[in-house]
């Protein structure tokens, strides 16, 4: 009877660490499926990166032909000469000619960008309506007279009907001679 009871003990020992190697065996399947699935998501993800950016080194030269006729388009001051009067001036011609209302405007120092210079200019209070600050934005992005950026813009309700207050961020590229 002894002996039975210890068949028993071992059949089910034996059952019970087969059942745990089989749900090892399981996890370690369903892991590795996941595993596979991530490692093929990001193999493809690399795979796109690679394509795109052979793409842009194929186009290097249009690229740089892009980026010096840009560069020759750009103007050009002497070197020490002082250029934050030349535009504020340029803005303001902008503003007064798209009927927008500057009141307070500055510009920052000049800040160097590899072989361009940028001078930022803050528009600390500007109004004018919706369409006329618009074609102001407009002008400045379009204008063959220089290279605007408007980095940010801030605006809100006037207390003139139809009018919008605000302020704005304005970056002038150029270069040195």
């Amino acid at each position: 009877m002894n002996e039975a009871k210890l068949r028993e003990k071992a059949v089910i020992a034996a059952l019970v660490v087969l059942l745990l190697y089989a749900a090892a065996v399981a996890l370690w399947f369903i892991n590795s499926e996941r595993a596979w699935k991530r490692a093929s998501e990001r193999y493809k993800k690399e795979c796109a990166r690679f394509a795109r950016e052979a793409k842009l080194t194929s186009e290097k030269r249009k690229w740089n032909d892009l980026y010096d006729s840009e560069k020759a388009a750009m103007p050009t001051f002497e070197a020490g000469k002082a250029t934050d009067t030349f535009w504020l001036r340029k803005v303001e011609d902008f503003a007064r000619t798209n009927l927008v209302l500057i009141t307070k405007i500055d510009s920052g120092a000049e800040i160097e960008a590899g072989d361009v210079l940028e001078l930022p200019i803050e528009v600390h209070s500007m109004e004018g309506s919706l369409e006329a600050i618009v074609k102001f934005l407009h002008a400045l992005e379009n204008t063959s007279e220089g290279m605007f950026d408007v980095r940010e813009m801030n605006l809100r309700p006037s207390q003139k009907k139809g009018y919008l207050r605000g302020s704005m961020s304005i970056t002038c590229a150029y270069m040195r001679e």
